[in-house]
């Protein structure tokens, strides 16, 4: 894990070729130590959960979901977010006295063999008693795909018999941002085991697996950073295009 990080930390190092990783844990990133603030004065902040209910330290800005919903509370206020969703366990304070919350949208998917689910952040923009769709980032992503069917199966594979992909984000604050709204910054980590193993292939007619095989493979294109920035329409894009994922992305 630590040499995943390390990959990830200089990701242009190990963009070229890709690199593999000790097998373990699949793809993670150091979580970030909240609260932290920009040159700007936005701050990101933890929330803290209280049953379905997630709350600011100082109870100013509250966000909840139940069966009716999700909803941001501010004293009296109550914000219609959408649909019933995990809440994101964060919270965006901007100077101009806005906040950005947001809520995790799970697909899943269980076929013959295994399955996966793959979830997106949509962020939302709450001023006054009104919220507006801020934009979307990936979040996560874990699936499993194929299994052994027999002990020749299992001595074929090594025991490893699912092929394993997993994606991985961490998303904080731009610190370096010196004026206007947060910039929020996504990193991400994505890695096959065992070894480099595609959706678009059929890894059962490969020749059977070596023990060098056994490794954690982190893919250079879907491991990256990219930083949003809200624009005139109120809404986050990237700096530049986000690299097709969808093999991590699509359960």
């Amino acid at each position: 894990m630590r040499r995943l990080l390390i990959c990830v930390a200089v990701l242009s190092a190990c963009a070229q070729e890709g690199a593999e990783v000790d097998a373990g844990p699949p793809a993670d990133l150091a979580p970030v130590s909240l609260p932290v603030s920009d040159q700007a004065g936005n701050r990101m902040e933890a929330l803290t959960q209280n049953g379905a209910r997630w709350c600011t330290a100082d109870n100013a800005w509250c966000v909840e979901t139940d069966e009716n919903g999700a909803r941001a509370i501010s004293g009296a206020s109550t914000i219609t977010l959408g649909q019933p969703s995990d809440v994101w366990p964060n919270i965006v304070r901007n100077a101009d006295g806005s906040v950005v919350v947001g809520l995790i949208r799970t697909q899943s998917q269980m076929f013959s063999g295994g399955g996966g689910e793959a979830s997106q952040l949509q962020l939302y923009t709450v001023a006054g008693d009104a919220a507006q769709e801020a934009g979307a980032l990936p979040y996560h992503g874990s699936l499993m795909i194929r299994a052994c069917f027999g002990e020749e199966d299992q001595r074929a594979r090594r025991d490893a018999c699912h092929d394993e992909y997993d994606f991985a984000t961490r998303i904080s604050l731009n610190e370096a941002a010196a004026s206007g709204p947060a910039q929020i910054l996504l990193e991400t980590a994505a890695t096959t085991y065992p070894g480099r193993v595609s959706r678009n292939e059929d890894s059962t007619e490969r020749a059977p697996l070596q023990e060098s095989d056994l490794t954690r493979w982190v893919d250079p294109a879907c491991s990256y950073r990219r930083t949003y920035v809200k624009g005139a329409d109120g809404r986050y894009a990237t700096d530049e295009p986000l690299p097709n994922c969808s093999h991590y992305l699509e359960p």
